[in-house]
């Protein structure tokens, strides 16, 4: 009996892993990653159960707020095959909400990612693209669940410079839609944040160890909207920085550069200035840090404040009581700093947001994780319809991603 479970799960995930033959955001081009095999197929399964419990304002609002018992189901499957001297990798994901009083605001979604590449000697000719179909929050800044659709596709050359140098250069094309029946505070969310960008970035990569690398990166790119011209801009970025092998002492990514912010319509300011984007992770014996940052533009969906500048910032420690236990504590800063059309009588604005809480692990080995976590979230505003707190509380299972 347990021979044949474990033979009708394992041919669950092969045939999971064979449909996904769809897409790789940054994927990893070497078939040696994945922990199984099936013929020229190797492939990671992962699944996360999280939010296991209870939201106290489901649809963030500050009266009367709604509360509700929740999950959230994630199951992810990475691949990587050889195609003779091609190298496919890619990556395929469902995310599943439930709301057990409020069921309107269940849903499915999918996460497909894949790229090809040919390694021609020196030459890495590629091409990659990305589909998003959800119901997730769109960001900090929206509070509704609205179903959405987003589309990358992606082609470029890696050329080799030396042993441990490459320059990247490639040009893509997304596409951002919302459904017809979105809307938000009376706002349509297709009218308002339906666009179209076109990008061409160029990426100069050495490595300074085997487990470091410094790199300086490029992009321009044009963001035409649907119906909403008012928010159409051309933007340049160029930034610096590292990147750190996971497993390492320090892992992760971060840069820092200058963004220049150009916008077509002569009513709406434009931005230049600082943008960073960085997640760290830095472990000293039994103790592991952990370090996000995001500054950069986002569109928003008002009409006379069309984007805001993002500042967000995130700590985690995680403490190591055993082998098995581990604790958990976290915060998080948002800002949300507004830019208004040349209108009289406008003034901008600043939104305020806060996460913070913590938790308690168990850990089953190196792939499976049992946790509990309760967080605190609040948002302040000038506009009254924009502020909430919720509390939200439950259980966690992780399996399929390597724990540190």
């Amino acid at each position: 009996m347990r021979r044949s479970v474990r033979s009708a799960a394992a041919c669950l995930l092969q045939v999971a892993a064979l449909a996904s033959v769809a897409y790789a955001q940054d994927a990893v081009d070497d078939p040696e990653q994945g922990r199984f095999r099936l013929g020229p197929v190797r492939y990671t399964p992962s699944i996360q159960v999280t939010s296991l419990g209870v939201d106290t304002n489901v649809f963030n609002e500050l009266d009367d707020p709604k509360q509700d018992t929740t999950f959230a189901l994630g199951p992810n499957v990475d691949l990587w095959v050889k195609l003779g001297r091609a190298r496919l990798s890619g990556r395929t994901g469902i995310d599943y909400n439930y709301f057990q009083k409020y069921d309107s605001q269940r849903f499915f979604g999918t996460r497909n990612e894949a790229r090809l590449s040919v390694p021609l000697n020196r030459v890495t000719p590629f091409v990659e693209g990305r589909y998003t179909n959800t119901r997730q929050r769109p960001g900090y800044e929206i509070d509704v669940r609205a179903r959405r659709t987003q589309t990358l596709g992606r082609a470029g050359l890696d050329v080799r410079l030396g042993a441990r140098t490459t320059v990247t250069a490639g040009v893509s094309r997304q596409q951002y839609r919302f459904a017809a029946e979105e809307e938000f505070l009376g706002s349509d969310l297709s009218y308002a944040l339906d666009n179209d960008a076109n990008a061409v970035d160029v990426k100069l990569s050495r490595q300074l160890t085997p487990l470091t690398t410094v790199l300086v990166a490029a992009e321009q790119r044009q963001d035409r909207f649907r119906f909403s011209h008012v928010r159409d801009a051309d933007a340049s970025k160029v930034v610096a920085g590292f990147e750190f092998k996971p497993f390492a002492l320090i892992d992760g990514q971060i840069s820092v550069g200058y963004r220049r912010f150009h916008t077509l319509d002569p009513l709406v300011p434009e931005y230049d200035g600082i943008v960073a984007s960085g997640d760290l992770g830095y472990a000293v014996r039994a103790t592991r840090f952990t370090f996000r940052i995001e500054r950069d533009i986002q569109y928003s969906f008002q009409q006379f404040e069309p984007f805001y500048l993002l500042n967000d910032a995130e700590l985690g420690v995680t403490q190591r009581i055993t082998t098995k236990w581990d604790v958990v504590a976290r915060m998080a800063r948002q800002t949300l700093d507004y830019s208004v059309v040349s209108l009289p009588g406008d003034l901008a604005r600043k939104d305020h947001g806060w996460r913070y809480g913590g938790g308690l692990g168990y850990r089953l080995g190196e792939y499976i994780r049992l946790g509990f976590d309760v967080d605190r979230f609040e948002r302040q505003s000038d506009i009254t319809a924009r502020r909430y707190d919720s509390w939200r509380a439950g259980g966690s299972i992780t399996y399929g991603i390597k724990q540190r």
